[in-house]
């Protein structure tokens, strides 16, 4: 497998794959198109793509031309995205609003196409690939947090555009999208935080302390718990690969030191009485639209899953929040009552391998392990946050699932046993291994 054919199945090959000259324009123009994925405004209640999305369509259908295949080894998470679409469509057959169904069925067919693209593009070379991923895209979500920010502040003539109901929301429409697509970054900044070998890397802590920042205030309560269970994933499992003593001291140290900028960032704003009012607005569990009796989110949530019994093959996708007027704000229901249970059981059943699977490799070790977390810690802080909002159209929430596909399928493809994480094991096993190799990126 040299990255640009079909793979046979075979284990690939440790040697570092050939790149030709259009391989390396191809992989700088998936750069310069994650650059963009800060950008995600449209009109409110219409479907138009982004600049990200029409580069993104652009450079799939460029990068396969040029030889890019997918792994077969992807097949079964690609059967399981296809049951869900069959599902969608099974349901849209007695759709009451038709003229919505082709345009959603659309927009999820092409994120099912961006999943398959960046899992087949990491699998071709993990490493290099993933690692030129994470810094674009957090590139991108430090411009978007810094319009947040100072849209939030008001340090610009006309930065109001990027607040909404007075909370930053920078380049996005909706703060409660906003906050989440700052946690890969925050946790990939994090990593490369434990793993800085001079002085030097201490710049990092300057882009680090501005996400954290700006996802404070999107004051976003789903961003705030998706941060927190991932930040506590991340730091779980980091733990558990450490391969010596002295690499788990470094981490737990480095580990303080993240938190206290995080502290100390978070304690600056909260000084600010702007910042303090709304946040402690916002830090209560449940709003009052959470829990209204005809229009609340747990009353809507509990219709939606009636609506299912009702109707186990679905309405089809986007008839939900017409009918209802109001969406389900739980992506679980959410696919549920579009697709039937053919599309939700074919979720979840992803979802389920995919954590599965990830873990697994996470286990198996290798140069990819501390970006492998990184992914899979994000990927896990989305699915708790998934219970009370819709992510099925987060185009970052394909992203991290096609990073995390793309490193487990080649992780696995080199054959090595997993090992047991999150239990003792003796330190002897770990002999030759060379110091920090288990957060290698």
């Amino acid at each position: 497998m040299d990255g640009w054919q079909i793979d046979s199945g075979r284990p690939a090959p440790q040697a570092m794959p050939r790149r030709t000259l259009f391989m390396q324009a191809g992989e700088w123009l998936v750069v310069l198109v994650l650059l963009t994925s800060f950008y995600v405004k449209s009109e409110q209640g219409q479907d138009q793509p982004t600049p990200y999305d029409i580069m993104m369509a652009g450079t799939i259908a460029l990068m396969f031309l040029l030889g890019l295949r997918f792994p077969r080894s992807l097949g079964w998470p690609a059967a399981l995205w296809g049951l869900v679409v069959i599902g969608f469509g099974i349901g849209a057959v007695n759709a009451l609003y038709i003229d919505r169904v082709r345009p959603a069925l659309m927009v999820t067919i092409y994120l099912i196409g961006t999943f398959l693209f960046f899992a087949s593009y990491i699998y071709a070379d993990p490493v290099r690939r993933f690692t030129q991923v994470m810094w674009a895209y957090t590139a991108a979500a430090a411009f978007a947090a810094a319009t947040g920010v100072i849209g939030y502040f008001g340090l610009l003539p006309g930065t109001e555009m990027f607040t909404e109901f007075g909370r930053a929301s920078g380049t996005f429409n909706d703060p409660n999208v906003f906050g989440p697509f700052l946690v890969a970054p925050i946790l990939f900044l994090g990593l490369k935080l434990s793993r800085a070998s001079s002085l030097r890397s201490l710049w990092m802590i300057a882009p680090f302390g501005l996400l954290v920042l700006a996802l404070l205030l999107s004051f976003s309560r789903g961003a705030w718990g998706n941060l927190l269970l991932s930040g506590a994933v991340f730091f779980v499992m980091t733990l558990a690969t450490s391969t010596s003593a002295r690499q788990t001291m470094r981490l737990i140290g480095f580990g303080i030191l993240v938190a206290l900028v995080g502290i100390g960032v978070i304690g600056v704003a909260l000084s600010n009485p702007k910042v303090s009012s709304l946040f402690e607005e916002r830090a209560s569990l449940t709003q009052s639209y959470d829990i209204d009796p005809e229009h609340g989110r747990f009353e809507g949530q509990a219709r939606a899953f009636r609506a299912v019994l009702d109707r186990p093959l679905g309405l089809g996708p986007s008839q939900w929040a017409v009918i209802n007027n109001l969406d389900t704000h739980n992506v679980y229901l959410h696919v549920l009552v579009a697709g039937g249970f053919l599309s939700g059981l074919a979720f979840i059943a992803f979802l389920l391998m995919t954590l599965v699977r990830g873990w697994r490799a996470i286990g198996r070790g290798g140069p990819e392990t501390g970006l492998l977390i990184v992914v899979y810690a994000a990927f896990v802080g989305h699915l708790g946050e998934a219970i009370i909002i819709d992510i099925d159209n987060w185009r970052h929430f394909y992203l991290l699932a096609g990073l995390l596909w793309g490193a487990l399928l080649a992780i696995e493809s080199r054959g090595r046993a997993p090992r047991a994480i999150l239990l003792p094991r003796a330190r002897a096993s770990t002999a030759g291994v060379p110091e920090g190799a288990g957060f290698r990126v």
